[in-house]
């Protein structure tokens, strides 16, 4: 489906967040796990929580991290850090003082819900009501988004429906399905989870009641501008998803190169700041890691390229399997129980496929290229200027100034870009079977 890409865009971000948000986790000293249980109002837990079932009610305070993962989640209490939940209904009535990572079929947020930071969600519905309360940024991926309450910042969003009409205190960058796209393209719907919300027509839709301090930044096939019924203070900006760079409409051809030359420092500022903003956050949470994984890519560069090969072309073929398998599951049992639990595994098995592979997709695209530019950047360092090598800041910063500008060489770029994804992919692989070891020696001992 023509939408996959913009979905996928908007997903790796969230994948990225829950991922680092594990990674953190794992480094705390200490958290508490309930199992098939809720957490009361009145009852406070002083820590991170871990907290898991079919379904779960959340009235208590936390101070620390919530992890919630079951069916049917429904959040009324306080978090003081950030909640990262994943079902297939989620509703968030709550306070959170920090960031939401959502993933499910469904979630709503409630008129009574406050978010101090961040919004990020993955799935197939989203429902934000009027008063509800987002602070920062709201980034969507997936099929339709409506957006009703109060958005202190901008709006990212790749989907096929997205309907405005509360707040928004910046921009609106969206790409969107076209209004005349037919329903019958998308049958996986017919899969959907009993309750699921009811599915509407493609397209961007913005009331009257919406107030929109930036401007709305929208890709779309079909000029929508009829369907915005407010006047941004930025005004409306509507791209196509395909421009056509190398076609230069009512323009002369002497303003061509100025226009590629901008393109090209544009892409390459683009691809220099996601990574070394991606390659501080690694550094900040999991500074040993990346160190383990840069010394299994040093000492070992061919078996780890061998092993990043193996990887790669496991890590898509084992999705395409797993897909399969979830599918036939579906239809057996759907056949069996009338529906009802085929439904169920679709939406849990199609959920969890999804958010794995964009975990994957974002090692391959960004962490196996963080790993060999840290690398590149403290050993240019070791030969240059050696009372600089052992800092984190300025070894990240070097290699990926030098990454970026051998990436963007023509035909040899592409040749590094394939290079160091190996190498660097091998290596995470290398270092999770060290990982492994240990355990597997302590059970074969026992």
């Amino acid at each position: 489906m023509k939408k996959l890409n913009s979905i996928i865009r908007w997903l790796v971000p969230f994948a990225l967040v829950l991922v680092l948000s594990f990674g953190f986790v794992g480094s705390a000293q200490a958290f508490e796990f309930i199992d098939n249980a809720d957490l009361p109002a009145g009852e406070v837990i002083d820590d991170d929580l871990f907290i898991a079932g079919d379904n779960i009610v959340i009235d208590g305070t936390v101070n620390g991290d919530l992890f919630a993962f079951g069916q049917n989640i429904e959040f009324n209490g306080v978090v003081n850090g950030s909640l990262i939940t994943g079902g297939q209904f989620i509703e968030i009535n709550g306070e959170v003082a920090g960031s939401v990572y959502v993933g499910g079929n469904a979630a709503t947020v409630g008129s009574s819900a406050s978010i101090g930071r961040n919004f990020y969600f993955g799935g197939f519905s989203l429902d934000v009501a009027d008063g509800a309360q987002i602070n920062r940024d709201l980034a969507f991926g997936g099929y339709q988004a409506f957006l009703n309450g109060a958005i202190g910042r901008d709006i990212y969003a790749g989907a096929g429906a997205l309907e405005i009409g509360g707040a928004v205190g910046g921009d609106v960058n969206a790409d969107v399905g076209d209004p005349d796209e037919s329903m019958q393209t998308m049958p996986f719907f017919s899969f959907m989870p009993a309750g699921s919300p009811a599915v509407v027509s493609p397209g961007l839709r913005i009331s009257d009641s919406a107030k929109i301090g930036g401007s709305v930044k929208y890709t779309s096939n079909k000029d929508q501008s009829a369907d915005i019924e407010t006047t941004p203070g930025g005004g409306i900006v509507h791209s196509t998803p395909v421009p056509d760079a190398d076609i230069q409409y009512d323009q002369p051809t002497q303003v061509a190169p100025t226009v590629n030359v901008g393109r090209w420092l544009l892409q390459r500022a683009r691809e220099f700041v996601t990574l070394l903003a991606l390659g501080a956050l690694v550094l900040w949470l999991i500074p040993d890691l990346l160190n383990k994984v840069i010394n299994k890519a040093t000492s070992e560069p061919l078996p780890s390229t061998g092993w990043g090969l193996v990887t790669v072309i496991g890590g898509y073929v084992g999705a395409a399997v797993l897909g399969g398998l979830v599918l036939a599951l579906a239809i057996f049992f759907g056949v069996i129980t009338l529906g009802g639990l085929g439904r169920t595994i679709t939406g849990v098995g199609f959920s969890s496929i999804g958010l794995a592979m964009a975990v994957f997709v974002l090692l391959v695209t960004y962490g196996s290229k963080l790993v060999i530019a840290f690398w590149i950047g403290k050993f240019s360092l070791k030969k240059t200027f050696p009372q600089f090598a052992e800092s984190k800041v300025w070894p990240l910063v070097l290699g990926v100034v030098i990454y970026v500008l051998l990436r963007a060489i023509p035909v040899l770029g592409w040749i590094i870009g394939v290079v160091v994804t190996l190498i660097g992919l091998g290596a995470m692989w290398l270092v999770f079977q060290d990982w492994r070891k240990p355990a597997a020696l302590e059970a074969e001992a026992a």
